[in-house]
């Protein structure tokens, strides 16, 4: 009878727990002891107690056990019972006068949980046996405290009438009347209320009953409150008071009843707020009206010098806006950044506030912190409106804000035509810029306004007015492509050739960005065609390496230098030979460059163009007499040269030959490449001739090229190597035939002796090797 299981449970705990009331019945013939527990201190009685189990209760009572035994949580049969609703099982229990009072863990008593889960039943058993009403869990929550959240109307009635303490609050300070005041148990409230209760207790955060029933808009509870007379003006910890709360909560009907009881109305938050901000902030019309009977202090600011009517005007209440100026507030009072209440509703475009805030006549010049005024807010937005209303009060439109940004400049920026339209008439300076020297001008022509411009220009402004930069409103149109208003712009006879600090003039711009149409204009008014910037980049530079054929065909009718270059030496024909430009290059042959120019390390057109592996191309130059023997520089011209230019490295120089020389190869032999490092590549282009990067490359069409145009076979580089021996080295079969057929030397060794035969044993080219073998053989 007494054999349990590891988890302590014996034959006569299972069965109670189970329901299985015949088995306790047998079981309980045998004498067992009736309160041996399980592991976690479950007895018998407990377990049938928590399961509602009424009969076997009833039989376990009958062997006398421990009433009060509890679990390891300290939860007896009457608790367990208790807070789970089973009436019949409590009945029994009290009957053997169990300790009524007996705690969990937790410190619940029966009381406080069937009050708390709502069993009526249960509490009036309970209430029979005088337990302790007011005894609380480890949170403070009480038996009334827990049935007054909960709205348990008819448990608040039976606890009361036992005369708890109705003050008796949480840990947190919440009392009985404060919860059911938050969760508006108007009934409840009205119960706690007859008990004349402290209706000014707060909670910790300082929030009384009244307060919290303010908050919520709970306007019965309310009422009732305030028939006790609470300090209407108790606040929280942040400073709140009850019509603070209701005020900005829009709680119209508590903010009367609240206000015939004369509270203080300008009393204000920890952040300065009062009623009167807060409604007029959230555009509460119907309860500033009830406050402004009361004569507030309309000035009233918080802690960021906003008044109630600057938030009226900010957030566009212009009901909230005509009873506080009916009231002759300071129109002018500013925040603490300055922005008074026409600044502020000229930003944000609210026509009506505006006027009425007008006819007050506040000071229209007034400036936030930043020298922002209200005409600078209105032109800067776009307000149309707002901007004719400031006008007809005469402001000083040319009153610039810190930066040095006048209305006139932003709406022309901004594109507010109408807006311009309408400064323009007060005769403004149209040449004042900001800071950074930006025109009104300036500002619509890099924006492309092309209205705004033209009314601007209508006013004669200096056309060729430039910024810090010295970036013309022509400079702007033509390097953003906007042909509308660089046409405006050529009709007033600008300088055509005003370059910006970079050396960078308007048809340079527009030939870089590919703007066609920008370019014919400019050049009908016969610019300096070969104007370079700082880099000694020309117009025709710059579109022939962007690919523009049709600028490059406009620039080419004015006869430019096509020979001239930039500080790296890349002529428009180079440029558009490394960028595969054939039509490009096709134009500027016909105007005869020289064709074998040569950049700062030493590449011609030939040289890029074979580097690419364009056969097009390079046939074409070919055809023009290139040079197909120019070979590039030797590694110490290359270093001699670096020297002298602070702007330049050899390390970077070595690896951008690398990075080229892989972009432009075929996969193979950019394997090849990539194992290799940037030193090697050094060597492979020093002295090297077309020919010889043909042949590296592995481009045998290109090669076929150079051969038929008497490309010299035989010619080294800097290292003693010739055509064949790359060829022999990257395993190009094709090119090393073509070259043996065409009678290349297979005896002239690399200068450490190497020849096209040991390279191609060493790197494993048999069939090559054989071939060479055989021509040996042949040629004896």
């Amino acid at each position: 009878m007494l054999i349990c299981t590891n988890d302590g449970w014996s034959p006569l705990n299972t069965a109670s727990v189970k329901g299985h009331t015949d088995i306790v019945k047998l079981l309980l013939e045998k004498d067992p002891n009736v309160d041996v527990c399980t592991n976690d201190g479950w007895s018998p009685l407990n377990t049938a107690s928590v399961k509602g189990h009424t009969d076997i209760v009833k039989l376990l009572l009958e062997k006398n056990p421990n009433v009060d035994l509890c679990n390891k949580d300290g939860c007896s049969p009457l608790y367990w019972a208790s807070n789970n609703g089973h009436t019949d099982v409590v009945r029994l229990l009290l009957e053997k006068d169990p300790n009524v009072d007996v705690c969990t863990n937790d410190g619940w008593s029966p009381l406080n949980t069937a009050s708390d889960e709502g069993h009526t039943d249960i509490v009036k058993l309970l209430l029979e046996k005088d337990p302790n009403v007011d005894l609380c869990d480890e949170d403070g929550f009480s038996p009334l405290y827990m049935a007054s959240t909960r709205g348990h109307t008819d448990i608040v009635k039976l606890l009361l009438e036992k005369n708890p303490n109705v003050n008796l609050c949480n840990n947190d300070g919440c009392s009985p009347l404060l919860m059911a005041s938050r969760k508006r148990h108007t009934d409840i409230v009205q119960l706690l209320l007859e008990k004349n209760p402290n209706v000014g207790i707060c909670n910790n955060n300082g929030w009384s009953p009244l307060n919290t029933a303010s908050v919520k808009g709970h306007t019965d509870i309310v009422k009732l409150l305030l028939e006790k007379d609470p300090n209407v003006d108790v606040c929280t910890n942040d400073g709140w008071s009850p019509l603070n709360t209701a005020s900005v909560k829009g709680h119209t009907d508590i903010v009367k009843l609240l206000l015939e009881k004369n509270p203080n109305v300008d009393i204000c938050n920890n952040n300065g707020w009062s009623p009167l901000n807060t409604a007029s902030f959230k555009g509460h019309t119907d309860i500033v009206k009830l406050l402004l009977e009361k004569n507030p202090n309309v000035n009233l600011c918080n802690k960021d010098g906003c008044s109630p009517l600057y938030w009226a005007s900010n957030n566009g209440h212009t009901d909230v806006v005509r009873l506080l100026l009916e009231k002759d507030p300071n129109v002018d009072v500013c925040t603490n950044d300055g922005r008074s209440p026409l600044n502020t509703a000229s930003d944000e475009g609210h026509t009506d506030i505006v006027k009425l805030l007008l006819e007050k006549d506040p000071n229209v010049d007034l400036c936030n912190k930043d020298g922002c005024s209200p005409l600078y807010w209105a032109s800067n937005n776009g307000h149309t409106d707002v901007v004719n209303l400031l006008l007809e009060k005469d402001p000083n439109v040319d009153l610039c804000n810190n930066n040095g940004c006048c209305p006139l400049y932003l709406a022309s920026k901004n594109g507010h035509t109408e807006v311009v339209k309408l400064l323009l008439e007060k005769n403004p300076n149209v040449d004042l810029c900001n800071k950074n020297g930006w025109s009104p001008l300036n500002a619509a022509s890099v924006k492309g306004q092309t209205d705004v411009v033209k009314l601007l220009l209508e006013k004669n402004p200096n056309v060729d007015l430039c910024n810090k930069d010295g970036c013309s409103p022509l400079y702007w149109a033509s390097n953003n492509g906007h042909t509308d208003v660089v046409n405006l712009l050529l009709e007033k006879d600008p300088n055509v050739d005003l370059c910006n600090n970079n050396g960078c003039c308007p048809v340079y711009l527009a030939s870089k960005n590919g703007h066609t149409e920008v370019v014919k204009l400019l050049l009908e008014k016969n610019p300096n065609i070969d104007l370079c910037n700082k880099e000694f980049r020309s117009p025709l530079s710059m579109a022939s390496q962007q690919g523009h054929s049709d600028i490059v065909k406009s620039l080419l009718e004015k006869n430019p230098n096509v020979d001239l270059c930039n500080n790296d030496g890349f002529t428009p024909l180079i440029s558009a030979c490394i960028h595969n430009y054939i039509s490009i290059v096709q134009l500027l042959i016909k105007h005869k460059p020289n064709i074998d120019a040569q950049t700062f390390d030493g590449g011609s057109a030939l040289y890029f163009s074979v580097n690419s592996g364009n056969l097009d191309i390079t046939q074409l130059l070919l055809e023009n007499n290139a040079d197909c023997d120019t070979c590039g520089p030797s590694k110490q011209s290359i270093i001699d040269k670096i020297k002298n230019d602070p702007t330049k490295t050899l390390d970077k120089y070595k690896q951008n030959c690398f990075d080229s020389l892989i972009k432009n190869a075929l996969p193979r032999v950019a394997d090849y490449i990539s194992k290799k490092s940037v030193d090697y590549v050094f060597d492979v282009e020093a002295g090297s001739s077309p020919l010889h990067i043909a042949c590296f490359t592995g481009r045998i069409g290109v090669v076929r090229c150079l051969l038929d145009h008497n490309a010299n076979i035989n010619i080294s580089n800097e290292n003693g190597t010739t055509s064949l021996f790359f060829a022999c080295e990257l395993g190009h079969e094709d090119i090393v035939r073509l070259l043996l057929d065409k009678g290349a030397d297979t005896q002239m060794c690399r200068l450490d002796g190497k020849s096209p035969l040991q390279i191609s044993i060493d790197n494993g080219h048999t069939s090559i090797v054989i071939r060479i073998i055989v021509t040996d053989y042949m040629r004896k």
